[in-house]
């Protein structure tokens, strides 16, 4: 007789003791998650995304090929869809040469490629500001220097043209991207002027 009752005492401590460790939560891993860190690396493939193929870009690329459809430029290519998909195609291309070779020599060089708002007061100030982040980047150490990247994927970029439109020639192409210069210059004084920035 006491032999069952040790039995069934048993029994009925084993079986407590079960439901209570089963209403116990699993104990947390001491492991954690790791916070998130955004490497430099990261943020200059992100910002060569967004210039290749960003809101802007493809604005840029639809819209100078819609004008260049509206003025019928280049005249060899017919003015129906065909010629369309012909001019967007070419500044697509364009676009796609000036930001990889800009980039790409930002990225060997330790350049920044990212505009940086002034936050300064006065007209002069700004447009002064406007003009040196046309013409130059940023060094790592925060200094400045000529934007080499900058001229050097503008004019690839113009002279890419010259493989698929034989009829360009390069003293035109020169012109243009120099030109295009002074479209920047311009399109950064706005910016400061109304505290646009993209």
């Amino acid at each position: 007789m006491q032999c069952c009752m040790a039995a069934t005492a048993l029994a009925v401590t084993a079986g407590s003791s079960a439901s209570a460790q089963a209403l116990v939560p699993p104990p947390i891993s001491s492991r954690q998650t790791a916070p998130l860190r955004i490497k430099p690396q990261d943020l200059r493939v992100n910002t060569y995304l967004l210039d290749l193929a960003g809101p802007g870009a493809v604005v840029g690329v639809v819209g100078g090929g819609l004008l260049e459809q509206l003025w019928h430029k280049p005249s060899v290519w017919s003015h129906d869809a065909e010629g369309l998909a012909h001019r967007i195609g070419s500044r697509a291309t364009q676009k796609a040469v000036q930001v990889s070779v800009r980039h790409g020599l930002a990225s060997v060089m330790g350049y920044s490629t990212g505009y940086r708002p002034c936050g300064c007061r006065g007209l002069g100030r700004k447009v002064e500001h406007a003009l040196l982040e046309t013409f130059t980047d940023h060094r790592a150490d925060g200094s400045r220097a000529l934007s080499v990247p900058r001229i050097a994927g503008s004019y690839a970029g113009g002279l890419s043209r010259l493989a698929w439109e034989p009829y360009r020639n390069v003293s035109g192409v020169a012109v243009n991207t120099t030109l295009s210069f002074g479209f920047t210059a311009v399109f950064n004084i706005a910016r400061e002027l109304t505290g646009f920035a993209p």
